[in-house]
């Protein structure tokens, strides 16, 4: 019987190969000792037993005719095959039993009134020469196993959404070669996100660490609802520079995903992050480029009791 769970935090099994990029590296950052919250992986082997089972490969024939910088037209007509396919396609029945069973063993270890984070983990995500930051999606704040397998599926059809598609055509990627794992991990209510380089991707600068952060989930940073404020904090520790932006919106989780906000007015104009969070998050950062031993890019969060969690780590790229 093929095991298509892997526990993050047994990370002898949760390799890149295994769970994709992002599964690897929160695994490798909960054995070290960081605060990641608790999950599980659906592992690549399942995508691929949902990927022969659907007969993806007959629709491939257009996309990996695709070189060089095509424009985005022809990598929708080159995709179309493909999503047509999976309009129809399910999860083969013992993917979902597993998933089902998985998920009810994080939910006794996280307790009745957790919810849940279904985060897209490709083979080729998070490493050194390609980020896909953005590119595959994530669901948050879910709740039950069929909502669960559910994401499972959508991260799935992200694989072959025409935006991933023509980064990996540009990047040189094979696309026959690109497979996805899935992170479930228990959702943070984060009250404050964001994300830190060990270096400043702006100035190049390895002495410092940039900070960006603001209130809510840190999907009003990525997709840009807000200027997040703005922290340099040289490597001994010393704040350079601290910008605070007006942050008139957060986004925030609701029943079954989440929700754009107004900020409170009280929030709007003051910092997200006290000075020992900036120092906090300054440290954890560096820690993580130690740890890894090249300059990193960090995702983290706080929720409202003050609790300081690490949900991502990958190194830094120019995309």
């Amino acid at each position: 019987m093929n095991d298509y769970i892997a526990w993050l935090d047994s990370p002898s099994g949760a390799t890149a190969a295994r769970v994709g990029g992002k599964g690897a590296s929160l695994a490798r950052l909960g054995e070290a000792g960081f605060p990641v919250p608790p999950g599980f992986a659906v592992t690549v082997d399942a995508y691929y037993a949902f990927h022969h089972a659907h007969s993806i490969d007959d629709a491939l024939d257009l996309l990996l005719a695709l070189s060089g910088r095509p424009t985005p037209a022809v990598v929708r007509e080159a995709c179309a095959p493909i999503l047509q396919k999976l309009e129809t396609a399910s999860l083969p029945a013992d993917i979902a039993s597993m998933i089902r069973d998985a998920y009810q063993e994080l939910e006794a270890k996280t307790g009745p009134h957790a919810t849940y984070a279904v985060r897209s983990s490709g083979v080729s995500e998070d490493g050194a020469g390609a980020s896909f930051a953005g590119l595959y999606e994530s669901y948050i704040n879910l709740s039950g196993s069929d909502a669960v397998s559910r994401a499972v599926q959508d991260c799935y059809h992200c694989l072959w959404q025409p935006r991933a598609a023509h980064y990996r055509t540009i990047k040189g990627i094979d696309h026959r070669k690109e497979a996805m794992g899935v992170v479930v991990m228990q959702t943070v209510a984060s009250h404050v996100s964001g994300v830190a380089f060990s270096l400043n991707p702006v100035t190049g600068a390895t002495d410092e660490v940039l900070i960006n952060a603001s209130w809510g989930l840190g999907e009003s940073i990525v997709s840009g609802f807000v200027t997040p404020d703005n922290y340099i904090v040289a490597k001994d520790g010393t704040v350079r520079a601290k910008d605070i932006y007006e942050k008139q919106v957060r986004v925030v989780p609701v029943a079954g995903g989440t929700e754009k906000q107004d900020t409170p007015a009280e929030l709007a104009n003051v910092s997200s992050l006290t000075d020992d969070q900036v120092r906090q998050v300054s440290e954890t950062t560096i820690a993580v480029e130690r740890h890894y031993g090249c300059p990193m890019d960090i995702e983290f969060a706080y929720d409202a009791a003050g609790r300081f969690y690490l949900l991502q780590a990958r190194p830094v790229t120019t995309r």
